[in-house]
Formats: structure tokens, C-alpha cells, sequence
């Protein structure tokens, strides 16, 4: 190779090396391409976000975050009730869940630590739906109570169609929508101009007594005359809570003997998230009693759904009958059975008394619920007692403790003459308490609705007192 060729080979290698070093350069210097990096930080927020939902999703029963199985066959309620808290979700969640095996298991009820809730003052409770164990601070407020002049209790909210309706988007059950955020639900269009008929009028016609009541409404009953001895503002639309659930055992005492034998289904689905339970599983068989006792002792919504959609096939005289038909057939039971007690201004639309579009009541109708109630042997014993255990057919062994404070002597509210009945808390309802008490030959039938997590106690002790002649 001559001289020439080797260094044309030397100039054509420096060549090459220079442009490959240029090129390297200008990919080195390039400037990122600003839409790829925003693409991916948005690809990074939004994995965190879903990291963020994901974890609330799988909270305890009663977070607000938590919902129902979308995909669910009969699914027909949905998702998060964060403002509301079924009847006795604050103090009457319970944190005791039971295992798969038929070991023994005491379920007490428990306040609920759901983030939402304010737990400084008692008075004022925040918006939720449970009960309250006679064993908790009476200090702490509960998760689902409220007063009237809670923010939950607004008349600027949006109807029915909202989204803040649970089962707001389910078709062929309108008359089912769990109320998820009272802030934002007109629920008052929902509810009619009550009835003030003869009945009534007559009824109140009595020289009221002035006694110190906090309730929004309240009323007292002779329980053997069915004679009002007091009332305030007993025609005025409020909310049962699970006080409605006196009405579901009564119309499943009508219809069931309490041995009969109940598989607990995918009802259990149906149950909103936050309410309190009395921890039943899917497969369990129950008696009736089982049941009604897991219903009116720690407030279970799980009982009363399950009891709900047995009687409501039985009804259909359908075993197979889908819940989408069986709940709806339980809740028109509940209603014929209101007005034939003599309560006509009532609408009922849950089994367990968890708050609804459309679902309200009156003192009186309470009242007339109330004193039925008093009146059956089996649900004056199952709700006199402190503590239930329960041995179901399939062997599980459960204990549940009551959420009302009046007959329990360690709560620190035991009136040692009242004889039990039932206890109610939500968002809308407030503080509720249907209560027997007897002394002597005396027996009185007191109704508090829409109280605070004190005045609940307070207002039924004046109640009672004055009816049995102090």
C-alpha cells in the first residue's frame, strides 16, 4: 500500500470518529421532550391515586371508603355511605369478627373509628348510623348521630336521581336509595304533608305536662289504655333509624315460628358498609330467634336483612325468589303492618331502618310500633337483656352485648325498671330510644326521637319516670 492510500485511511477514520463524536454530543445535550415527562408524572399520580383508593377500599366494615361488590348478582345497593351510618354504626359497630370455626365468640359492640367522625363532644355529634354499647364512653360521640341542626340535615341538597343516593342507578328498584350523603339529598320533598286525623287529634287531647325533653320529638304512652300521659311535636316527620327494626321482627312473628331454620344468603351483600352487625356469615344457618335476637340485641343490619329476605320469599311463597323481588315484598309487609297498628304517617323502605329517600315517621307512629312491641313476649324478652349468647344449627356460639344502656347496670343509664325495647342512631335520626318500663300495675311506653347520645338517655328517664308516678 502506498503512502497515499494509508493516509487517505487516516483522513477517512478521523472523519468518522469526529462525526460520531459530534453525533454523540448532540444526543447528549438533547433537551427532554416536555409532553413525555408530563405524561409520565400524570402516569405516576395517577398510580398513586389508585395505590390511595385501593388501601381505603379495603378497610374494616364501616369505613366510608368501603363498598359493596359492584358485580354482585342481586346487586341492587351500592358503595360508600360515607355520611350516613346505618342505625348503630358508631355505637353498635363491632369490632369482633367471628372466625370460620364454630368456636365460641363474644361480639360487642364498639364505637367506630371511621376518619370522619369528631369524637371531642358529645353533644354535637357527627353525622353516621349506629349504636352505642352501654360499655362505651358515654362522652364519645357516636358515628352516625346527629341533631337537627347537624350540617347533614341540609334542604339544599339535590333529589332522588342524585348520585349521592345508594342504588340511585339501579333500575327496577327506585323505592330502595340509601341515603349516602345527606349534605347533598333534598329528602324532605320526599315526604308528604303528614295526617292530623280523628284518631290523633283525639288522643292529644290531654293537659300536657312541661317536662324538660332535649328531643326534637317524644311521646309517652299508658301502655295497657294506649292513653298519650305527654307529648312534643309527635306529628312531626323524622327518621327511624333502627327503632324500625321492632317493626321487622314484629312482621316476622307474624309470619315464622322462631324455630324455623334460615341459610343466610347473598342478602348479606345488601347490608351498607358502615352499618353495625351482629357478624353474620354467608352459609351460617339460624333460627329465627338466632335472627330477631342478632336484630334487637347489638342492632345487627346483616339480621335484618337476612330475616328480610326469608319472609319475603315466604311471602312469595317462592324459596328461589330473587332478592330484587324478596326485600321489596319484606318492606311492603313492614308497611301494611305500620298502618294496621295505627301508624299513618310512616313510610318504611329498609329493613333495618338505615336511612332512605322516602323513609320517615312520626313520635306517634313510633309510638303505636312501640306499644306492639311491648305487647309480644318474645320481643319484650329478647330486648330486656343485657347480653344475648346464641348457639346457631350450624355450632357457631356468639355472644352480642345491647345497645341500650337503660338495662344494663354498668352503663352507668340503668333505669332498673325499664324492661328493654329498642335503641336507633343516624345521620338524619339523630339519637333515638324506644323504651317499656313497668312498676307495679304500671306500665308506660316512652318514644325519643332526634335526641342527642346524652339526651337520649336523660329524655327517656324523665319519660319513664313521669309515667310510672316517679
Amino acid at each position: 500500500m502506498n503512502k497515499k492510500s494509508v493516509l487517505g485511511l487516516l483522513l477517512f477514520s478521523c472523519v468518522v470518529i469526529a462525526g460520531m463524536f459530534l453525533g454523540t454530543m448532540l444526543m447528549i445535550g438533547k433537551q427532554p421532550d416536555p409532553d413525555y415527562n408530563q405524561n409520565q408524572q400524570e402516569i405516576s399520580q395517577n398510580a398513586s391515586d389508585d395505590d390511595s383508593e385501593l388501601q381505603a377500599d379495603e378497610g374494616e366494615v364501616g369505613s366510608p371508603k368501603q363498598s359493596l361488590d359492584a358485580n354482585r348478582e342481586d346487586e341492587w345497593l351500592y358503595t360508600d355511605a360515607s355520611d350516613n351510618i346505618t342505625e348503630d354504626a358508631d355505637d353498635e359497630t363491632l369490632n369482633n369478627e367471628p372466625t370460620e370455626s364454630p368456636d365460641t365468640v363474644e361480639v360487642t359492640p364498639t364505637p367506630s373509628t371511621e376518619p370522619q367522625q369528631d369524637v371531642s363532644n358529645e353533644e354535637e355529634p357527627n353525622p353516621s348510623d349506629s349504636e352505642e354499647s352501654p360499655s362505651d364512653n358515654e362522652e364519645g360521640a357516636s358515628q352516625d348521630s346527629t341533631d337537627a341542626g347537624d350540617t347533614a340535615n341540609t334542604e339544599d341538597g339535590e333529589n332522588s336521581d342524585s348520585t349521592d343516593t345508594i342504588g340511585g342507578n339501579v333500575v327496577d328498584l327506585p323505592d330502595m336509595q340509601l341515603i349516602n350523603n345527606s349534605n347533598q339529598v333534598d329528602y324532605m320533598q320526599h315526604i308528604p304533608d303528614m295526617v292530623y286525623n280523628s284518631k290523633i287529634e283525639v288522643a292529644l287531647d290531654i293537659i300536657n305536662p312541661v317536662l324538660d325533653v332535649k328531643a326534637k320529638s317524644a311521646i309517652l304512652f299508658d301502655a295497657k289504655t294506649g292513653e298519650v300521659l305527654y307529648y312534643k311535636d309527635p306529628v312531626t316527620p323524622v327518621f327511624p333509624a333502627s327503632t324500625a327494626k321492632l317493626l321487622s321482627a314484629l312482621v316476622a312473628l307474624d309470619w315464622c315460628m322462631e324455630e324455623e331454620e334460615v341459610i343466610a344468603g347473598d342478602e348479606l351483600g345488601l347490608v351498607a358498609s358502615d352499618s353495625t352487625l351482629a357478624r353474620i356469615r354467608k352459609g351460617q344457618v339460624l333460627t329465627v330467634r338466632n335472627l330477631l335476637e342478632g336484630m334487637l340485641v347489638p342492632s345487627g343490619n346483616d339480621a335484618a336483612y337476612v330475616i328480610a329476605a326469608y319472609v319475603g320469599r315466604k311471602s312469595l311463597k317462592n324459596e328461589n325468589a330473587s332478592l330484587k323481588e324478596a326485600i321489596p315484598e319484606f318492606i311492603k309487609l313492614m308497611n301494611n303492618k305500620a298502618k294496621s297498628l295505627g301508624a299513618v304517617n310512616s313510610s318504611f323502605k329498609t329493613p333495618d331502618g338505615y336511612d332512605a329517600i322516602g323513609q320517615y315517621t312520626t313520635a306517634y307512629d313510633m309510638g303505636m310500633i312501640g306499644l306492639a312491641s311491648a305487647d309480644n313476649e318474645t320481643i319484650l324478652d329478647i330486648s330486656n337483656k343485657s347480653s344475648a349468647r346464641n348457639v346457631f344449627v350450624d355450632g357457631s356460639d356468639v355472644t352480642w352485648s345491647n345497645t341500650n344502656s337503660l338495662i344494663v347496670k354498668e352503663s352507668g343509664r340503668y333505669y332498673p325498671y325499664c324492661l328493654g325495647l329498642k335503641t336507633g342512631t343516624s345521620t338524619m335520626a339523630g339519637r333515638c330510644l324506644i323504651s317499656v318500663a313497668k312498676k307495679d300495675d304500671r306500665m308506660v311506653v316512652s318514644v325519643v326521637m332526634n335526641s342527642d347520645a346524652v339526651g337520649r338517655w336523660e329524655d327517656s328517664t324523665t319519660l319513664l319516670k313521669y309515667g310510672l308516678g316517679n
